[in-house]
């Protein structure tokens, strides 16, 4: 199966394969399956965003966001207690939730002979924030809803070269 990146976009084996795992590991977490939206918005606003970066025969980036709101409200049906969006629990809720979908995905790759090493995860907090990504390479916007609540999944390709793969 090929996994191949080019400057226009993310390859839909991978994009498939990431919004499996979000629907799979939310429905495992949190007893309902996200559902994709059609149209996203870009703005997401005051919210969490935790950073995974995959590297090896596909190296890439895996940026999950969840909105203030949601960051709440999940975060209590995550930990079993309510988390204040301003402590640094709720950093650790979206860097765990980023952490078990990088996982399924790191999983699901591996059946598919793609071998990649994931990070551990970076947690930025602010409004509309995200990293600064070098020109030109491909991302990959994704909106899923669980009842009143969002996620942000955002998929962004790496230039050829960068990283190395596991085991060399």
């Amino acid at each position: 199966m090929s996994y191949e990146f080019t400057a226009e976009c993310i390859p839909e084996q991978l994009t498939t394969c990431v919004q499996d795992s979000v629907i799979n590991c939310f429905g495992t977490m949190f007893g309902e399956a996200p559902i994709p939206v059609e149209e996203v918005r870009s703005s997401v606003g005051e919210g969490v965003l935790g950073i995974i970066s995959f590297v090896g025969d596909i190296t890439w980036l895996l940026m999950v966001t969840l909105p203030k709101k949601s960051a709440e409200s999940l975060a209590l049906k995550f930990a079993g207690f309510e988390l204040a969006y301003d402590s640094p629990e709720m950093g650790d809720v979206v860097g765990e939730v980023a952490n078990v979908i990088a996982g399924d995905i790191v999983a699901r790759l591996a059946k598919d002979e793609i071998k990649v090493a994931m990070s551990l995860p970076t947690i930025m907090k602010g409004h509309d924030v995200e990293p600064l990504l070098p020109r030109g390479i491909p991302t990959q916007l994704m909106l899923f809803k669980i009842q009143d609540d969002e996620i942000f999944v955002k998929v962004a390709g790496a230039r050829e070269g960068v990283g190395k793969k596991p085991g060399t």
